[in-house]
């Protein structure tokens, strides 16, 4: 309402008036008028980019968590080996019993098992995306989901024990810290 401007000192001053208050008023207010639509669809248009980046910046944490998962047979398999490499040095010719190295394997997949992690993370980006699209008060919420998704990233990254998933979860931490920056302009 117009007293929301009163408090404002050199936004509107008090002029004695020449018989045309109605006048003056209707022009207040048409002024007035103009100037709230042209906010609106200022933060309109702001709202959009801020969505089509939220959108652009989801679809590459996509490709990245797609990626680790791609990786992750890999990993294994490169542990599998570089453990078999080292006994064998140690042993020097000693048989290793194949069980018992493949128990080791098994373990290692265990402790560094990120499937989970990479589950919630999809999950969290099918919400973030659906909260974008609420005509709702959401700022709060996508923050907090942020930063759920930070904490699994977070996770992936101790677990992940690869140079490839390492380079990937600097790539997501970064990315989610410019949605979390952008997220701050969200009501």
């Amino acid at each position: 309402t117009l007293s929301h401007f009163v408090h404002y000192r050199d936004l509107i001053r008090t002029v004695e008036s020449n018989g045309h208050l109605e006048k003056q008023t209707r022009l207040a207010e048409r002024l007035v008028s103009r100037a709230m639509d042209a906010l609106e669809a200022a933060r309109g248009a702001e709202g959009k980019a801020i969505c089509r980046e939220f959108q652009s910046r989801v679809r590459g944490i996509r490709r990245s968590v797609d990626r680790i998962k791609n990786r992750l047979p890999r990993v294994i398999r490169a542990y599998q080996k570089r453990l078999s490499t080292r006994i064998r040095e140690l042993t020097q010719g000693i048989d290793l019993n194949p069980d018992r190295l493949a128990q080791e394997v098994a373990l290692y997949a265990e402790r560094s098992d990120i499937s989970e992690e990479l589950t919630r993370m999809q999950s969290h980006l099918d919400r973030f995306e659906e909260m974008v699209k609420s005509q709702e008060a959401v700022g709060r919420s996508l923050d907090f989901l942020l930063q759920e998704m930070v904490r699994e990233v977070n996770t992936i990254g101790s677990k992940g024990n690869d140079s490839v998933i390492s380079h990937e979860v600097v790539f997501l931490k970064g990315e989610l810290e410019k949605l979390r920056e952008q997220v701050q302009n969200v009501e």
